[in-house]
């Protein structure tokens, strides 16, 4: 890996920002610049990205800067950037596809849908965990917070499809709005996650106990008698093992409200 001159990084990093609105000199030049500065290899640092994705393992200072340029070019002309993100996206390459999802990220939704069919699109094409968390994340980011509306029920089409990559990017998907203290319809977050819970064949045990905690944090009252609700009606080997794995996260008076109700579950 070559030491980074920051000077040098200043310089490329402004000619690739000329180069946003021509998509295919700029994937060019990325490459170069990542192949430059980086260590190639085909193993990612991601623990969950299939092989089929390489990785430069670009400093993360490469990465903050490409994304800051990128950032500033698409906010004097946003239009580029579909353009952009789309032949980004077709590069098998962990950094041009994270690019892409902070790029797609920050444009304005004025038109929802050309958002909403990327986004789709892209779930289709991902078998890496860490880069479907990522699309959700980062990917659906000022589309949550300026057309909620839209967003949520790309959600709720999510957990309608009952597949497990689906239902894991709903969840990914809800914890973008739990974590947003100016959302304040958490009734909506609960639904939709008691929802996933009846899918019993399902796993994803890790990613929903994730989502309650930060709706704990938001609301612990709320996400204790939510789980008390689901002893009723969510299959019973699911979310007692979620309860369970819960419990850590809350006041000692809840846990001894929850496991009185566990009991007569039992």
């Amino acid at each position: 890996m070559t030491a980074i001159n920051p000077a040098r990084l200043k310089i490329q990093i402004a000619e690739l920002g000329e180069l946003v609105n021509q998509p295919d000199q700029f994937t060019t030049r990325l490459h170069e610049l990542l192949t430059f500065s980086s260590t190639r290899v085909r193993q990612t640092n991601l623990s969950r990205t299939p092989l089929t994705l390489q990785t430069y393992q670009a400093p993360e200072p490469v990465i903050l800067a490409l994304e800051s340029e990128v950032e500033e070019k698409l906010a004097e002309d946003p239009e580029p950037g579909y353009r952009l993100v789309d032949v980004l996206w077709k590069e098998r390459w962990v950094e041009f596809r994270q690019l892409a999802i902070h790029s797609l990220g920050i444009l304005p939704p004025q038109e929802p849908d050309r958002i909403l069919r990327r986004i789709q699109s892209w779930l289709e094409d991902c078998t890496s965990e860490d880069i479907r968390r990522l699309i959700m994340n980062e990917g659906l980011t000022r589309l949550a917070d300026e057309r909620p509306t839209e967003s949520l029920k790309l959600i709720e089409e999510l957990i309608n499809s009952g597949s497990s990559g689906n239902l894991q990017a709903a969840l990914f998907g809800l914890e973008l709005y739990a974590n947003n203290p100016a959302y304040s319809n958490l009734p909506l977050l609960y639904k939709f996650l008691s929802k996933i819970l009846l899918a019993e064949k399902h796993g994803l045990v890790k990613e929903i106990n994730s989502l309650l905690r930060i709706l704990a944090a938001r609301s612990e009252q709320e996400t204790t008698y939510f789980l008390i609700k689901q002893l009723g009606t969510a299959p019973k080997s699911r979310i007692l093992r979620v309860i369970r794995q819960m419990m850590d996260n809350l006041s000692q008076a809840n846990q001894d409200l929850l496991r009185e109700k566990m009991e007569l579950y039992k």
